[in-house]
């Protein structure tokens, strides 16, 4: 008996070979789940180019373009993520919202959240975080749509603050980034020392002082260690001369392997930023021999050392969670 082959679909003069969308769409989920979003933006142009009806697409597209800071692009898959998901209905939402937010759509965001509110729609876990968006977005709304000296007044409290979604944490700074007013520095120094706030913004904040010339000393704790900083004294992440000595040092040791110094001087970086102003606490001898231990248990399989200058390297590299000392 002859086997039966698979049916090949086509799309214009292109044939699309059977578990080529099953093939993209997994590719693209990965990406996305490792945080590579330029490659699941890519992965879901193809996507797109294939099978444009997709059910997976708007939702996996919107997510990666939210995170390249293609909001224009992101809004209308995210959109149709909407419409087109009922089970996750409010992921959805919250990610146009956020999209909406970033773009400054601040009337379309009050009417949105307040037709769910009136509706008796939102589920009563999520109910408190609409109104609070709610509520921001219309401070929001009338904040920045003033001129930048007019921001000095109504700032959020740390609390409020605490009560922003990351995104939306993000958006508040990057404002202030434009135009930093001179009573904003409590503030910043409030969130810079705050462990409750996400070790990037912490450090945005502390950037922020440092451009606003803040010279008041700030506690900052980060990986179970802290150190006193006067922001307007201390130098921008990755800067610093560990940092550049750890990126001298690991030149030198893996010259002859461009790949694999490219994504490591990317984690020196990242850990720079991430840890700002605390660093790795330890000589930039020692460091540079740790990533390049995790260089080779990253390209070799190499046996991976369990120090805690080692662990912590890991952990933050790879958002494996808490890092620790």
């Amino acid at each position: 008996m002859k086997r039966k082959r698979k049916k090949l679909h086509t799309k214009g003069n292109m044939i699309i070979f059977p578990g080529t969308m099953e093939r993209l769409l997994s590719q693209a989920e990965d990406a996305l789940q490792a945080e590579n979003f330029q490659e699941a933006v890519r992965f879901c142009e193809q996507l797109l180019d294939i099978v444009p009806d997709a059910p997976e697409l708007p939702g996996l597209l919107a997510a990666a373009l939210y995170e390249t800071k293609e909001f224009e692009r992101a809004k209308p898959y995210g959109a149709q993520w909407i419409h087109s998901d009922l089970a996750d209905y409010f992921e959805a939402m919250e990610l146009y919202l956020a999209i909406c937010i970033q773009l400054q759509d601040y009337d379309e965001v009050e009417e949105i959240i307040s037709a769910l509110l009136e509706e008796d729609v939102v589920p009563p876990d999520l109910q408190q975080k609409f109104i609070y968006l709610q509520e921001l977005n219309g401070r929001l709304a009338r904040r920045f749509s003033e001129e930048p000296a007019e921001l000095e007044d109504g700032l959020p409290s740390l609390q409020d603050f605490l009560q922003m979604t990351g995104p939306v944490q993000q958006q508040f700074l990057t404002k202030l980034e434009a135009h930093v007013p001179e009573n904003a520095g409590p503030l910043l120094s409030e969130i810079a020392g705050s462990t409750a706030v996400p070790d990037m913004m912490r450090t945005f904040a502390l950037v922020l002082l440092r451009k606003l010339g803040w010279q008041e000393t700030v506690v900052v704790v980060k990986f179970s260690r802290g150190v006193s900083v006067i922001p307007a004294e201390i130098p921008l992440p990755g800067e610093d001369a560990v940092t550049v000595e750890v990126l001298r040092l690991l030149g030198r040791l893996l010259d002859k392997d461009p790949t694999r110094l490219q994504l490591i001087e990317e984690a020196v970086r990242k850990f720079a930023i991430v840890s700002y102003p605390v660093g790795w606490g330890a000589s930039a001898d020692r460091v540079a021999d740790a990533y390049a231990s995790y260089a080779s248990f990253l390209f070799e399989g190499a046996q991976y050392p369990q120090t805690a200058l080692h662990r912590l390297i890991l952990d933050v590299d790879q958002d494996t969670g808490q890092a620790s000392e």
